[in-house]
Protein backbone atom coordinates (compact mmCIF):
# COMPACT_ATOMS: atom_id res chain seq x y z
CA UNK A 1 0.00 0.00 0.00
CA UNK A 2 1.27 3.37 -1.08
CA UNK A 3 0.79 6.75 0.99
CA UNK A 4 -1.04 7.82 -2.34
CA UNK A 5 -3.91 5.49 -1.67
CA UNK A 6 -4.47 6.35 2.03
CA UNK A 7 -5.96 9.28 1.18
CA UNK A 8 -8.26 7.72 -1.61
CA UNK A 9 -9.54 5.22 0.84
CA UNK A 10 -10.33 7.56 3.78
CA UNK A 11 -11.84 9.88 1.04
CA UNK A 12 -14.26 7.66 0.08
CA UNK A 13 -15.30 6.10 3.40
CA UNK A 14 -16.06 9.88 4.41
CA UNK A 15 -18.25 10.54 1.77
CA UNK A 16 -20.74 7.71 2.59
CA UNK A 17 -22.13 9.30 5.61
CA UNK A 18 -22.24 12.65 4.26
CA UNK A 19 -24.59 11.24 1.53
CA UNK A 20 -27.10 9.30 3.48
CA UNK A 21 -27.13 12.63 5.85
CA UNK A 22 -27.92 14.38 2.00
CA UNK A 23 -30.16 11.97 1.61
CA UNK A 24 -32.03 12.65 4.87
CA UNK A 25 -31.67 16.33 5.23
CA UNK A 26 -35.20 16.63 2.70
CA UNK A 27 -37.34 15.44 5.72
CA UNK A 28 -36.27 18.60 7.18
CA UNK A 29 -35.88 21.23 4.94
CA UNK A 30 -38.54 23.77 4.25
CA UNK A 31 -37.84 24.25 0.47
CA UNK A 32 -40.04 23.89 -1.23
CA UNK A 33 -42.58 25.70 0.80
CA UNK A 34 -44.95 22.90 1.83
CA UNK A 35 -47.93 23.26 4.31
CA UNK A 36 -45.72 20.92 6.30
CA UNK A 37 -42.35 19.25 6.57
CA UNK A 38 -41.75 15.54 5.43
CA UNK A 39 -41.21 14.76 8.86
CA UNK A 40 -43.72 16.30 10.38
CA UNK A 41 -46.05 14.12 7.71
CA UNK A 42 -43.98 10.74 8.77
CA UNK A 43 -44.59 11.90 12.08
CA UNK A 44 -48.16 11.94 11.72
CA UNK A 45 -48.67 9.01 9.77
CA UNK A 46 -46.52 6.89 11.90
CA UNK A 47 -48.02 7.82 15.13
CA UNK A 48 -51.60 6.63 13.86
CA UNK A 49 -50.62 3.82 12.26
CA UNK A 50 -48.72 2.67 15.72
CA UNK A 51 -51.40 3.88 18.27
CA UNK A 52 -54.46 2.71 16.35
CA UNK A 53 -53.15 -0.97 14.88
CA UNK A 54 -52.02 -1.50 18.24
CA UNK A 55 -55.13 -0.40 20.50
CA UNK A 56 -56.92 -2.80 17.88
CA UNK A 57 -54.37 -5.36 18.41
CA UNK A 58 -54.36 -5.54 21.98
CA UNK A 59 -57.37 -4.16 23.65
CA UNK A 60 -59.88 -5.42 20.77
CA UNK A 61 -60.54 -1.78 20.79
CA UNK A 62 -61.10 -0.82 24.54
CA UNK A 63 -58.33 1.60 24.93
CA UNK A 64 -59.81 3.91 22.44
CA UNK A 65 -60.78 6.60 24.34
CA UNK A 66 -57.25 6.75 26.08
CA UNK A 67 -55.33 6.35 22.18
CA UNK A 68 -57.57 9.31 21.46
CA UNK A 69 -56.10 11.37 23.99
CA UNK A 70 -52.46 9.61 23.26
CA UNK A 71 -52.60 10.48 19.68
CA UNK A 72 -53.75 14.58 20.09
CA UNK A 73 -51.38 15.09 22.74
CA UNK A 74 -48.30 13.51 20.76
CA UNK A 75 -49.17 14.49 17.26
CA UNK A 76 -49.54 17.92 18.25
CA UNK A 77 -46.31 18.08 19.92
CA UNK A 78 -44.35 16.63 17.59
CA UNK A 79 -45.63 18.86 14.92
CA UNK A 80 -45.20 21.98 17.26
CA UNK A 81 -41.89 20.68 17.69
CA UNK A 82 -40.52 19.95 14.73
CA UNK A 83 -42.33 23.04 12.43
CA UNK A 84 -40.86 25.07 14.35
CA UNK A 85 -37.22 23.93 14.79
CA UNK A 86 -36.69 23.05 11.62
CA UNK A 87 -39.29 24.91 9.38
CA UNK A 88 -38.51 28.02 12.05
CA UNK A 89 -42.39 28.61 12.24
CA UNK A 90 -43.80 31.49 14.63
CA UNK A 91 -45.38 29.90 17.11
CA UNK A 92 -49.04 31.08 16.04
CA UNK A 93 -48.58 29.28 12.31
CA UNK A 94 -47.02 26.05 14.22
CA UNK A 95 -49.56 25.92 16.76
CA UNK A 96 -52.35 25.88 14.20
CA UNK A 97 -50.78 23.21 12.34
CA UNK A 98 -50.28 21.13 16.17
CA UNK A 99 -53.61 21.28 16.43
CA UNK A 100 -54.82 19.88 12.84
CA UNK A 101 -52.25 17.25 13.44
CA UNK A 102 -53.60 16.49 17.03
CA UNK A 103 -57.10 15.94 15.60
CA UNK A 104 -56.06 14.13 12.71
CA UNK A 105 -53.96 11.26 14.42
CA UNK A 106 -56.71 11.53 17.38
CA UNK A 107 -59.06 10.33 15.35
CA UNK A 108 -59.99 6.80 16.55
CA UNK A 109 -59.49 4.98 12.82
CA UNK A 110 -56.28 4.12 10.86
CA UNK A 111 -56.35 7.49 8.19
CA UNK A 112 -53.15 5.66 5.85
CA UNK A 113 -55.80 4.38 3.26
CA UNK A 114 -58.29 8.18 3.18
CA UNK A 115 -58.42 11.31 1.98
CA UNK A 116 -56.90 12.27 5.28
CA UNK A 117 -54.13 10.12 4.63
CA UNK A 118 -53.44 11.20 0.91
CA UNK A 119 -53.78 15.49 2.07
CA UNK A 120 -50.93 14.42 4.27
CA UNK A 121 -48.95 12.77 1.46
CA UNK A 122 -49.36 16.03 -0.39
CA UNK A 123 -49.31 18.95 2.02
CA UNK A 124 -45.60 17.33 3.07
CA UNK A 125 -43.93 16.30 -0.21
CA UNK A 126 -44.28 12.15 0.92
CA UNK A 127 -45.77 11.06 -2.09
CA UNK A 128 -42.74 12.25 -4.38
CA UNK A 129 -40.67 9.93 -1.53
CA UNK A 130 -40.34 7.14 -3.76
CA UNK A 131 -39.19 9.08 -6.87
CA UNK A 132 -36.74 10.75 -4.16
CA UNK A 133 -34.69 7.63 -3.62
CA UNK A 134 -34.53 5.85 -6.59
CA UNK A 135 -32.97 9.18 -8.18
CA UNK A 136 -30.25 9.05 -5.38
Amino acid sequence: MTNSSVPEMFSAASSRPAQQASRLRWLIDPMPPRFMLPLTGLWILGLDWLIFSQNVAWTAGLATPLAVVLGFLFGSAGTFFVQRRFARESGLKAAVKALVAGIVVGIPFPIAGTAVGAWILVASGLGSLRERMLKK
